[in-house]
Formats: structure tokens, C-alpha cells, sequence
């Protein structure tokens, strides 16, 4: 059983929109070692313990909980790095208004072509 709470560990202050940050940030959320691996392999061997090994699901548990809440911040930086950026507003970064860039030229000109097809442009 987990209790949430609506307060993120570290507040986050949005300074400006930064889409190339956001897109770095997905392999830390998502990646071969992202937070979301990290969580799911802590939860998963929790769930394992067997009889006398409480005082190690009590360990390993808390630290799939605390990964969590480390998923939760960074996909939540990754949306405030989204929010407000013109690129994902249909319009190219000091484009004038209806001369904006496609949703599919924004994804070829980034690394992270995934990120577009599947995410909704935002944190996966």
C-alpha cells in the first residue's frame, strides 16, 4: 500500500521552456538505467521476500517507494520544460504566427524520434 502525497520531494520552479533539456532528461526517466527501471527492479524484488526476510522488504521496499517519487520529479520536470516552449506549440521558435513547424518537423530535427510518436510530447 502507498501513500501519495500532491508535494513533489524538491519543488520545481519553471524558468523557461527548454524542449533540447527535456529531451536529454527522458533517458534519465526512461533509459537503460532511468528511474523508471530503477523503481520497477526495487518494487518487483519487494514483492519476492519471503517469511524471515522482512527487515530486507521493509529496505528494499522503501527504496522502490522512494524511486517513485524520483519518477514522479522527473517527469514532471520534463513537462515543465515542455510547457509554453513554441516549438511545441505548433510554432517554430521566433517564427511569426501560421509559419510554425510541424509536429513531424520538430521530431526529425531532435534525437529522440520516439519521444514524438509515442509520448504525446511529454514525459515517458
Amino acid at each position: 500500500m502507498f501513500f501519495h502525497v500532491q508535494k513533489l520531494i524538491n519543488e520545481i520552479i519553471p524558468d523557461e521552456p527548454d524542449p533540447a533539456a527535456a529531451n536529454a532528461l527522458q533517458e534519465g526517466l526512461g533509459g537503460q538505467f532511468g528511474e523508471m527501471r530503477t523503481m520497477m527492479q526495487y518494487l518487483f524484488q519487494s514483492f519476492n521476500f519471503r517469511g524471515k526476510a522482512k527487515p530486507y522488504l521493509d529496505l528494499i521496499q522503501g527504496i522502490g517507494v522512494e524511486e517513485i517519487s524520483h519518477v514522479e520529479l522527473i517527469a514532471t520536470t520534463i513537462n515543465h520544460l515542455l510547457d509554453g516552449s513554441p516549438r511545441y506549440q505548433g510554432k517554430g521558435a521566433g517564427a511569426a504566427p501560421g509559419n510554425g513547424a510541424t509536429p513531424l518537423n520538430i521530431a526529425l530535427s531532435q534525437g529522440n524520434i520516439q519521444h514524438f510518436l509515442v509520448g504525446a510530447q511529454g514525459a515517458m
